[in-house]
C-alpha cells in the first residue's frame, strides 16, 4: 500500500528547520492524510543561470516549493492525467529507470515531513497501519526528485504552463523497521540532506549508495506505533489519525 507522507509543521517552520532561503509561490497548508496527486513541500537548491550542459552558474539558493506528489517525466506526452501517479522509485534501480534518471543527475530534492504512514500486512492478511516520525518536534528529510513539465496545449503566457511533480525513494528496509514492511523511505542525515540537494554535485551510484547507506542511521532513531486504520481513507485527515492505538 502507498505511503501517505504526513506534514504537521507551517511553511515557516520548514524554512526555519531546514534552513531555506526563500519560499517560492503558494505552500500546502498543515495535513495529516497526504495522498497521490496532492501537494507536498519540497526543498530544492537552484542557481540563477544554467551553463549550455544543464550544471549550475552562480551562487545556490535554497528554495520551498509546492509541487504534486506523483512525478511527471518532462518528456511526457501524456502528462499527469493518463498514468499511475509516479510516487515511489526504488534508489536501487532509479538509474536505469527512463523515469527517473534524468532527474537523479541534478534535480534531486528534499521532502519535508513530520512522519509517514506504514501498513504491516499480518500473515492472515490483516493490515495494520503505523505512524512512523522523528517525534512531535522534529521533521524527516526524504529523499526525493523532481521534474518540470511543460503543458503543451498552454500559451507561452500562461503561468500554469509548468507543472512541478516529485517523487519520494524508497530503499531496503532498515533493521529497526523490518518488523514493520519490507521498504521505507530514504531518509536523510544533515551530511547526505546537503550533498543531495547540491546540483554541483552530479548524481551518480556513489552518492546513491552514501544516502542509502546512512538512511539507516536516522531509521534507527524514529519513533513508530500503530494507529488506525482510518488514515486508509483520504477524506480523513485530522490529528487523531497520528494517536497511538
Amino acid at each position: 500500500m502507498a505511503r501517505t507522507v504526513f506534514k504537521a509543521k507551517t511553511a515557516s517552520e520548514v524554512l526555519s528547520i531546514f534552513e531555506v532561503d526563500e519560499i517560492v509561490g503558494e505552500q500546502p497548508g498543515i495535513s495529516y492524510n497526504v495522498a497521490p496527486t496532492h501537494q507536498i513541500s519540497i526543498i530544492v537548491e537552484r542557481a540563477d543561470e544554467k551553463a549550455a550542459d544543464g550544471s549550475p552558474v552562480g551562487d545556490l539558493h535554497r528554495e520551498l516549493h509546492a509541487a504534486r506528489w506523483g512525478l511527471v517525466p518532462r518528456w511526457s506526452k501524456d502528462g499527469p492525467g493518463n498514468s499511475s501517479p509516479l510516487i515511489n522509485g526504488r534508489i536501487e534501480t532509479i538509474l536505469e529507470k527512463p523515469s527517473f534518471k534524468d532527474s537523479v543527475i541534478r534535480r534531486r530534492c528534499v521532502i519535508a515531513a513530520s512522519g509517514y504512514y506504514e501498513w504491516h500486512v499480518a500473515e492472515d492478511g490483516s493490515k495494520q497501519p503505523f505512524y512512523i516520525s522523528a517525534g512531535p518536534d522534529g521533521m524527516l528529510a526524504l529523499a526525493g526528485l523532481y521534474e518540470w513539465w511543460r503543458d503543451p496545449s498552454k500559451a507561452d503566457t500562461d503561468p500554469s504552463r509548468w507543472l512541478l511533480s516529485a517523487t519520494t525513494l524508497t530503499k531496503d528496509t532498515a533493521p529497526e523497521l523490518a518488523h514493520i514492511h519490507d521498504r521505507n523511505p530514504v531518509l536523510l542525515t544533515p551530511e547526505t540532506l546537503d550533498a543531495w540537494l547540491d546540483p554541483n554535485i552530479v548524481g551518480d551510484q556513489a552518492l546513491l549508495d552514501a544516502v542509502s547507506s546512512d538512511s539507516n542511521l536516522v531509521a534507527a532513531e524514529v519513533e513508530f506505533y500503530p494507529v488506525d486504520a482510518a488514515v486508509g481513507a483520504v477524506r480523513n485527515n485530522s490529528s487523531d489519525l497520528i494517536r497511538a492505538i
